[in-house]
């Protein structure tokens, strides 16, 4: 196995990085994850401080919730926007981490994203996002 282990996930971050806002809707969502091969895209407010992430799944599970229950789902009246399906609480690493931790957080919350991000004065701010082909891609080198 390559050096990749100590390799800071900045230098095999990818950048520019797309992102959204909570205000941003599902229609849009999906259009600009049917344009993009991402997985995922930070959500961040209008100062660029990140405030979730929002997948492919969380896009899929808004499919399901008609499927889920014999009434009519609730969140079907409120979900319009991104605000709504994103994942809150986001694991996001500064871009001097070592590829290992990206590695091992991936592993652990079974995640294919993770933002590189910095302190700004929006709170933290998205530089770029480390993804399973991003690390892969480090392997093979």
């Amino acid at each position: 196995m390559r050096e990749i282990l100590a390799i800071p996930v900045g230098d095999l971050m990818t950048r520019p990085v797309i992102t959204v806002e909570p205000e941003t809707s599902i229609d849009d969502l999906a259009r600009l994850m049917e344009a993009h091969p991402c997985n995922a895209f930070p959500v961040v407010n209008a100062g660029g401080g990140l405030e979730g992430l929002v997948s492919r799944l969380d896009l899929f599970k808004l499919y399901l919730l008609p499927y889920r229950r014999f009434i009519p789902a609730l969140e079907e009246t409120w979900v319009s926007s991104v605000a709504a399906i994103m994942s809150r609480g986001v694991v996001a690493l500064y871009p001097v981490e070592p590829a290992l931790k990206a590695i091992a957080l991936m592993v652990e919350h079974r995640i294919r994203t993770i933002p590189i991000v910095r302190d700004g004065p929006a709170g933290l701010e998205v530089l770029g996002v480390v993804t399973r082909r991003d690390l892969a891609a480090a392997l093979k080198a």
